[in-house]
């Protein structure tokens, strides 16, 4: 057999393999260069932001960064008391900013959520201003580091309304109100398996409707929070940080993004390793971290 046959064939392979490897990584590196579309769902400096999950950690990093960046915000959560003590903290650091809040449990979730779209109208009537901007960020697990065949039924059920059922319930509300004033923005923080696909169809269907809304999907990693007390480090930011660095990626063309520079870097690597080794590097993280959880509770 002539392997010499086989040259020019596989060379044009890898240069072609080299050219979309290329291509692929500079258009995804240049996401972080360019400058945030924000600015244009706010041009009357009067608009709103809603954000679901906004009690604590990423969710309350977005109402930190959206109120320095001029918009009024509502703030969304189950627990009135704790939103209410947001709320005067947001007061205090950003006085030229209107805050208001919306009381919702998303588990047990019933058509009731519907009242929530009422209430917006309420506010926005009240205050003046349009609801400009959906920040879809609440989410997370009943029982973490725990496999499934140890979960109780409402904990599965919880885990799934936590970050499907609210999710898009609420998106199916709010969407006639984004349509309004400037157009609207719809951003999905910390994206999964289902918030990914929900992400593209409905950035298509506002497409091919012709609504004038903005669908964005922000991948994280590994985020600081009250509840997940880490490290710092260049992977693991602040939740404000991290809430800045998404709001920067508004207007890159793109429908799902990293939101975070050194978390896309991390996925990059992701993406390189054979996936036996991925597996096993999530593993180890997975039961290191589950190991400080126990640790931590025998301390309480």
């Amino acid at each position: 057999m002539n392997l010499s046959n086989w040259n020019t064939p596989l060379s044009y392979l890898g240069l072609a393999t080299l050219a979309y490897i290329t291509i692929k990584f500079t258009r995804s590196a240049t996401t972080f260069l360019l400058p945030s579309g924000l600015t244009r769902y706010n041009r009357t400096k009067a608009n709103w932001a809603l954000v679901t999950g906004a009690s604590d950690g990423i969710g309350f990093g977005f109402c930190q960064e959206l109120c320095h960046r001029g918009f009024n915000v509502i703030l969304h959560g189950r627990n009135r008391a704790k939103l209410e003590k947001r709320v005067q903290g947001l007061n205090a650091q950003f006085p030229m900013a209107k805050v208001e809040i919306v009381v919702c449990d998303v588990v047990g979730l019933t058509g009731a959520v519907d009242e929530i779209g009422s209430e917006v109208r309420e506010i926005l009537t009240a205050q003046g201003g349009e609801l400009s901007v959906l920040v879809n960020n609440v989410g997370g697990e009943t029982r973490p580091y725990t496999v499934l065949s140890d979960l109780r039924f409402d904990e599965v059920d919880a885990t799934i309304a936590k970050n499907a059922v609210f999710m898009t319930q609420i998106t199916r509300v709010l969407l006639p109100l984004l349509e309004k004033g400037d157009g609207g923005l719809c951003v999905y923080a910390a994206t999964k398996g289902f918030v990914d696909s929900f992400t593209k169809a409905l950035e298509a269907e506002c497409k091919n409707e012709k609504r004038n809304v903005e669908v964005l999907g922000l991948r994280v990693g590994q985020v600081r929070t009250a509840g997940f007390d880490i490290a710092p480090g260049l992977f693991s930011p602040e939740a404000r940080t991290l809430a800045s660095a998404g709001l920067n990626r508004i207007g890159c063309g793109r429908v799902i993004v990293w939101a975070y520079f050194w978390h896309w870097l991390q996925g990059l690597s992701f993406d390189i390793m054979p996936r036996w080794l991925l597996v096993k590097v999530s593993i180890d993280r997975m039961m290191a971290l589950k190991k400080e959880d126990e640790e931590k509770a025998k301390k309480r």
